[in-house]
């Protein structure tokens, strides 16, 4: 890139990294405890009962027996790319210091994701650069990319390295570079190792790829039709090296056993809850008991979760459209504010003031309303895509957040869900809103 082409980029970096890291340095000093590992006299902090025990004990176990997993048998639950990552702080920073050094790097190397997305805008969606910083506006307000830098967990690392890989595959295709394609293939391979969620991916990202193409005007030209050709099949490859290692070493080819613990023990769980049928839950886990094979039981799992998904179709259904509403319509701070030590909880809510408790539903309808605008603008970029022949673009576009949301609507997790993409549905929400308001003369 030229200097002219390059300073904006340069800008947005600087000026987000610095806001996130002043962001790690006001979290450390009001919400030290809440950011430790949940152990020793941390116990009971924030972090007590999530997920990012289940990052740090494999690279715990990586720098003392050489394996990510325990003892000397790898770990099928969860991929090696974030405990790789934590390993190698724990290494060169030492047990007092690598936590802050995550921290401090997360906060440099999550802004990247800004720069990446204008890149993005400008060579693939062409919504131009005021859509773009109206965009940045709302994601920064909202604290999308900068909540979780303080944090042990893997979305925003994973999201950032789907990103990049996504602005190597569409810049490899714009400026005909190799480099760029062979940076494509490894970026994504190493986010697919961040979260074992790209093992279909490659199909989409050939379309998207094909797109960047027709853009250009080279789509027809033989030296990319062999990129995306080949660039698919190395993705094939590499987006499901957790399945391969899990293959390797317990012999089932599966990323993880994520999904059917999603299914199983999360989605099933609440269902038979509200159906009152717990029972059969507790009679499932004895029969579970007795297969000891990991590739039979995942499979056990998912075919228990469906039988009771079948028999109790509506609640089902309305449990998966309760937790998409956690994940699309949550604002973000709002876990900044629990990892302050805000009580969030029901009971918390009870003991507020008659006033208190108007303000409290106003400014979570206020919210509400805020997003569901976004995602509502977003639908009618698509469906206005469609309606105007680029349906290779609308379909693509629409196929790539559908694979990335869908999937979490199961179990539920919070706005932490959308950061694969909620740049890009932003970033066609804003376009939206701005034809609505130049064709009303405003």
């Amino acid at each position: 890139m030229g200097t002219n082409k390059s300073r904006p980029l340069i800008v947005q970096y600087i000026v987000l990294a610095l806001i996130n890291v002043v962001y790690v340095i006001i979290m450390l000093s009001t919400s030290h405890f809440n950011l430790q590992m949940p152990e020793g006299k941390y116990a009971q902090n924030a972090m007590n009962g999530t997920d990012v025990m289940t990052y740090v004990e494999p690279a715990r176990n990586f720098l003392t027996y050489g394996v990510f997993g325990k003892g000397t048998d790898p770990d099928y639950h969860r991929t090696i790319g974030y405990p790789m990552f934590l390993s190698l702080f724990m290494k060169f920073f030492g047990r007092d210091l690598w936590l802050y050094g995550v921290f401090f790097v997360q906060a440099l190397l999550f802004a990247s994701i800004y720069p990446m997305l204008f890149v993005i805008n400008r060579e693939l969606l062409g919504l131009g650069d005021k859509i773009f910083y109206q965009a940045l506006m709302f994601l920064t307000a909202s604290g999308y990319f900068i909540v979780t830098t303080p944090v042990v967990l893997t979305d925003m690392f994973f999201s950032v390295f789907f990103t990049c890989g996504l602005c190597l595959g569409i810049l490899s295709i714009v400026r005909q570079r190799l480099i760029y394609l062979i940076l494509h293939i490894v970026f994504l391979g190493y986010a697919a190792e961040v979260r074992p969620t790209l093992a279909l991916y490659p199909i989409l990202n050939a379309a998207v790829l094909v797109i960047a193409a027709r853009k250009a005007g080279i789509v027809n030209t033989k030296k990319i039709r062999m990129w995306i050709a080949g660039s698919t099949i190395a993705l094939m490859v590499v987006c499901n090296g957790p399945a391969i290692r899990n293959y390797i070493n317990n012999g089932f080819f599966e990323s993880t056993d994520i999904v059917a613990i999603n299914l199983y023990d999360c989605l099933m769980v609440e269902v038979l809850f509200l159906e009152g049928r717990v029972d059969l839950y507790r009679m499932a886990n004895r029969e579970l008991e007795q297969i000891s094979d990991i590739e039979a039981q995942i499979k056990k799992k998912k075919d228990i979760a469906f039988q009771v998904f079948r028999q109790y179709p509506a609640t089902t259904i309305g449990k998966i459209v309760t937790h998409a509403g956690t994940i699309l319509l949550r604002l973000p701070w709002l876990d900044t504010a629990a990892l302050a030590g805000v009580d969030l909880s029901p009971g918390a809510y009870n003991k507020l003031s008659g006033r208190q408790i108007v303000i409290v539903r106003s400014f979570d309808l206020a919210i509400t309303l805020c997003f569901m605008l976004i995602y509502v603008l977003f639908a009618s970029f698509i469906i206005r895509q469609l309606r105007d022949g680029q349906l290779l673009f609308g379909l693509t576009l629409m196929a790539v957040i559908v694979y990335f949301l869908f999937p979490p609507f199961i179990a539920g997790g919070g706005f932490r869900m959308t950061l694969p993409v909620i740049g890009i549905i932003a970033l066609c929400a804003f376009s939206e809103l701005g034809r609505y308001f130049n064709s009303s003369g405003l």
